[in-house]
């Protein structure tokens, strides 16, 4: 019975190795027909259907907008105001990217941060970005409130909603329904209004602009090396050192198209004292006012165009009046 037992050990041991050897035989078979198969063929094209509608993965993928600025690393004095100065000058040669660029590694105290936020905002006015020139005036109206220029380019920026609210929407809305939820006239009557408002915020503070003011906190170590900026300096570069009477010249045009020609003259002469070309803008007044009929009113503003705009013609249109009436002053003998 003992030798029974153990050859039937034996005997079960011998079948499991059969069975072990088997199962490894059958895996490498299995294994050398896949290796031994044909190659994958190579992807074909897309079918014409699907080809048409089909579009290759762009390259450079746009990157989304965060509102939040990033950190700007504090740099020497030297060094800020020097990039300061470079940003100007980039703002002057309409370079906006790049000030744009700097902007976000060059920061200002906050005695002058809303000035930054301005100079970001007219920026992105300038290249049509309105959103972003809406979140940057917003940014320096919270950090100096009423201030002459945050108004001023809000004005613009406001002027700027107004032509595109004129424009129709880039929808996929049937025309049926433009009717009914779109008011182009509107819109812009409500921009004009706002625009009407900041930009008579913008010369009443005009006063309290300060064009010495340095944008970064003054160092005598920086003057040393390199001399900082002023708001003066900004606003040149920005375009903006007159914009009182530019204020004053957007007034003018958005009174005139109200229909409100008294006011529009006010503006008007407002705009020409403080020295901006208006000749043209003088004709128009009047050629207007012939249209209403308001013939003594187009004399009165002809007549004060030329005196503001050309006065050696005005003096010498008085001096030949003058000559006239002692020409014929002998004819008047009764």
């Amino acid at each position: 019975m003992i030798t029974t037992r153990h050859m039937s050990a034996e005997v079960e041991l011998i079948r499991w190795m059969l069975l072990f050897a088997a199962a490894v035989a059958l895996a490498l078979a299995i294994a050398t027909a896949l290796a031994a198969a044909d190659p994958m063929s190579e992807p074909k094209l897309l079918p014409e259907t699907i080809r048409a509608l089909a579009k290759p993965m762009s390259a450079d993928i746009e990157q989304p907008f965060f509102p939040e600025q990033p950190p700007i690393r504090k740099l020497p004095p030297a060094e800020a105001a020097a990039r300061l100065w470079a940003i100007l000058e980039s703002h002057r040669a309409g370079h906006v990217h790049e000030a744009l660029t700097e902007w976000n590694h060059v920061g200002l105290p906050n005695e002058t941060a809303h000035w930054r936020e301005i100079a970001m905002g007219a920026a992105y006015l300038r290249v049509g970005d309105l959103e972003r020139a809406e979140m940057h005036l917003d940014a320096a109206k919270q950090l100096a409130p009423d201030h002459a220029l945050v108004a001023y380019f809000t004005g613009l920026l406001q002027l700027a909603q107004a032509d595109a609210a004129g424009r129709a929407p880039d929808t996929t809305k049937n025309k049926h329904e433009w009717f009914v939820t779109y008011s182009p006239a509107e819109g812009k009557e409500f921009y004009h209004l706002l625009a009407i408002g900041d930009l008579r915020l913008a010369i009443a503070r005009a006063g309290e602009v300060r064009l010495d003011e340095w944008l970064m906190t003054a160092d005598a170590r920086v003057d040393e090396e390199i001399v900082s900026p002023m708001t003066g300096d900004l606003l040149a570069a920005l375009g903006a050192r007159n914009f009182v009477g530019k204020a004053h010249q957007e007034l003018f045009r958005l009174q005139l198209s109200r229909g409100e020609l008294a006011d529009a003259e006010f503006h008007l002469g407002q705009a020409a004292t403080a020295g901006m070309t208006t000749l043209a803008m003088y004709r128009e007044l009047a050629e207007v006012y012939l249209v209403h009929g308001q013939d003594g009113d187009a004399v009165r503003v002809a007549t004060n165009g030329m005196r503001t705009t050309c006065p050696w013609v005005g003096a010498l249109c008085q001096r030949l009046n003058a000559i006239t009436l002692e020409t014929a002053s002998p004819m008047w003998v009764w």
